[in-house]
């Protein structure tokens, strides 16, 4: 039987999206997620700046296979950084991360026969600490608490809870071990088990940095002083490239390629270990500008392909409540400021 969690009403703030577009595009895009690891689990401390950034991602209508309903998805996502102590021992902050898929469709998830949900949410409440020792390690904690749903906190089996914690050991230069430690409930594989992880720092010149250890990796590579290009990996189905060139200081055009995957606890699930999965490749190219030391603006278009939902316990469950989309255009704006 399921826990009801104290009640809270979640209001679809996002489809008021002209309105929030206005106020939002004056307030930061925060780096990516790649650039957020790597920020968390470098070297320096006491830089981290507050942070405001939205995003909003529309793609075309495409068509469900083996049921002939469309599909409709606008994906919108918020996120701010509050950094609240800053020094050069020890930093922390504070972060809020809103995401909500909007789906318009009448398709059903086949082998239970119930309706698609309208939205999917993923609601994350946290905060960052990290400490340089005497001895020159840095050690860091991170705990993240929300809800990934349907309907998010409709009970205790749709909140998660993750804690990260990690040390930097000092390797010459700007070389370092990486030792980490993590849970999550909303990982892609096994969920709700502590693992530990390990892996290398390694950054011979301001062109060159390599981060690479099990279940990870980060390559970042400036050959020209206009060329650069960014990969990421994390275990499993998590990758990203990008090609970023930059024929002016405040402008910077990049052709990407994406794999990326997410995960809900859908509230009226018949097994409470189950999660509905999305999958989707994504390439696309963009533009992004610096307006200013504290305005950015990115847009970007590009093709979805190999797109899918499921409902089960892992990927090997995907062939079970399978939802296949139809491949099609997609195009996104990411706007935002930091101070």
């Amino acid at each position: 039987m399921k826990k009801n969690f104290p009640l809270l009403r979640i209001y679809p703030f996002f489809h008021a999206f002209p309105l929030s577009l206005f106020f939002l595009l004056f307030i930061p895009l925060s780096g990516s997620a790649q650039d957020e690891v790597l920020r968390w689990i470098g070297g320096e401390i006491g830089k981290t700046r507050p942070s405001l950034n939205y995003q909003f991602l529309g793609y075309s209508p495409e068509e469900v296979a083996a049921q002939g309903k469309d599909f409709k998805l606008n994906e919108h996502g918020l996120f701010t950084l509050v950094p609240f102590l800053q020094g050069s021992e020890r930093d922390a902050s504070a972060y809020l991360n809103l995401r909500v898929q909007d789906v318009g469709t009448a398709a059903i998830l086949p082998n239970t026969g119930e309706s698609f949900p309208d939205e999917l949410w993923n609601i994350r409440l946290g905060g960052q600490y990290r400490q340089r020792f005497d001895n020159g390690w840095i050690g860091g904690v991170a705990l993240g608490f929300g809800s990934a749903s349907d309907k998010p906190f409709a009970s205790w089996d749709e909140v998660f809870l993750d804690v990260n914690l990690f040390a930097r050991m000092p390797d010459g230069g700007r070389n370092a071990w990486l030792f980490f430690l993590n849970y999550s409930k909303t990982r892609e594989f096994l969920p709700n088990v502590p693992l530990p992880g390990v892996g290398y720092w390694y950054e011979p010149n301001d062109q060159a940095r390599l981060v690479v250890g099990i279940p990870f990796a980060f390559l970042n590579l400036r050959p020209m002083k206009e060329v650069s290009f960014s990969f990421s990996y994390f275990f499993v189905r998590s990758v990203r490239a990008r090609v970023t060139y930059s024929p002016l200081g405040f402008l910077h055009l990049y052709g990407n390629f994406e794999w990326r995957n997410e995960s809900y606890y859908r509230a009226e699930r018949q097994d409470d270990k189950d999660r509905l999965f999305y999958y989707e490749k994504q390439i696309a190219a963009g533009a992004r500008a610096s307006l200013n030391r504290h305005f950015s603006l990115d847009l970007m278009g590009g093709y979805a392909f190999d797109r899918f939902y499921f409902e089960g316990r892992n990927y090997e469950d995907r062939d079970r409540n399978r939802v296949s989309i139809g491949n099609g255009p997609f195009a996104a704006l990411r706007a935002g400021v930091s101070f």
